[in-house]
């Protein structure tokens, strides 16, 4: 049994693949193996991922119609050997000694999650958690360390962490297949929810790219499926917040609605008017989704907007003020 299993979901990425594979097969850690689950990609992916496994029997290759990342996760985690999972972008990368270092640390503190820090790349920017790191903590610890659970980026990505299998096949924890967007986040904090034990290192192995077209933030058509998975999506971590009291440590519902208000809402509206809708019809529509009506009411009338137009902005929302909203959105 590997000490890691590693999980790649691949879709369409031969622009990056070498790269990502070389900083896997390149790992001075050698105990490991890497599941790499083809979603169905239709470029020169999957003979990429067939070359690597000939030459490291490390690798395997697994392949499905495409389903989304989620599906594909999922499929890598019930494949899965390691005592931990770690998971990786196709476009991203990693230092050579990161296997390495990150099993030292996670077998010295013997927890059940272990999360790292991150830089992007190229512009090689440092990432940190809002919450406490250099120390061993139970989930409810680490939240009352922080203000920002939702709008830091501390559950934003599963590549952040190591996680102890069995914490994943005891509790049956996969990635919702109805959420297409944000899916990470809503995983962690389920993975989080059922750790006994959580360590948070400065260390940042994981290169993250940001010039990468690969990713669905830099999609500017329309997706007919935002308005349902973002509402699942918040609706989802509404459940897990209310059901693990969490907002009795941290204001986490608040802050979650926070992120609703602020960027799920642009983010709708602008899906909305990418497919030609009229606006009045589209601003009210996503108004009036559950989400939203929550959202608002979470915030009610403080202003935790940087300046005054944007929270007069918020306050038509919550009116429904159309003069104003049509020349907003």
């Amino acid at each position: 049994m590997p000490k890691i299993s590693v999980i790649l979901p691949v879709y369409n990425a031969e622009q990056y693949l070498d790269v990502c594979l070389n900083s896997i097969v390149s790992q001075s850690f050698s105990d490991w193996e890497c599941i790499c689950v083809n979603d169905g990609s239709t470029d020169g992916s999957l003979d990429m991922l067939n070359g690597f496994a000939a030459k490291d029997g490390r690798i395997k290759v697994l392949s499905q119609p495409n389903a989304g990342p989620s599906v594909a996760r999922s499929k890598g985690i019930m494949a899965a050997c390691g005592t931990y999972i770690l998971f990786q972008d196709s476009d991203d990368f990693i230092e050579n000694d990161a296997y390495g270092r990150l099993v030292e640390l996670v077998e010295r503190t013997n927890v059940d999650m272990l999360g790292f820090s991150y830089r992007t790349y190229p512009n090689n920017v440092l990432s940190h958690f809002s919450m406490k790191t250099g120390e061993v903590l139970p989930p409810t610890q680490l939240l009352a360390s922080t203000r920002t659970p939702q709008s830091s980026d501390d559950f934003s990505f599963a590549w952040r962490y190591m996680i102890r299998r069995s914490v994943l096949v005891e509790n049956n924890i996969k990635f919702d297949s109805q959420i297409s967007v944000g899916e990470d986040t809503l995983f962690m904090m389920e993975v989080f929810s059922h750790a006994s034990s959580v360590y948070l290192t400065d260390d940042a192995p994981y290169r993250y790219r940001i010039d990468s077209q690969h990713s669905i933030m830099h999609e500017t058509r329309f997706r007919p499926y935002l308005d349902v998975s973002l509402s699942r999506l918040y609706m989802k971590k509404r459940e897990l917040i209310q059901k693990n009291h969490w907002d009795d440590f941290t204001p986490f519902s608040f802050d979650l609605a926070n992120r609703a208000v602020k960027s799920y809402s642009r983010m709708l509206m602008l899906n909305r008017k990418a497919n030609g809708e009229p606006k009045e019809k589209y601003i009210r529509e996503v108004l009036l989704l559950p989400m939203m009506q929550d959202a608002m009411k979470v915030v009610g009338f403080r202003n935790i907007f940087d300046n005054w137009k944007e929270y007069f902005v918020y306050l038509c929302m919550k009116c429904c003020f159309m003069p104003v909203l049509k020349r907003y959105f």
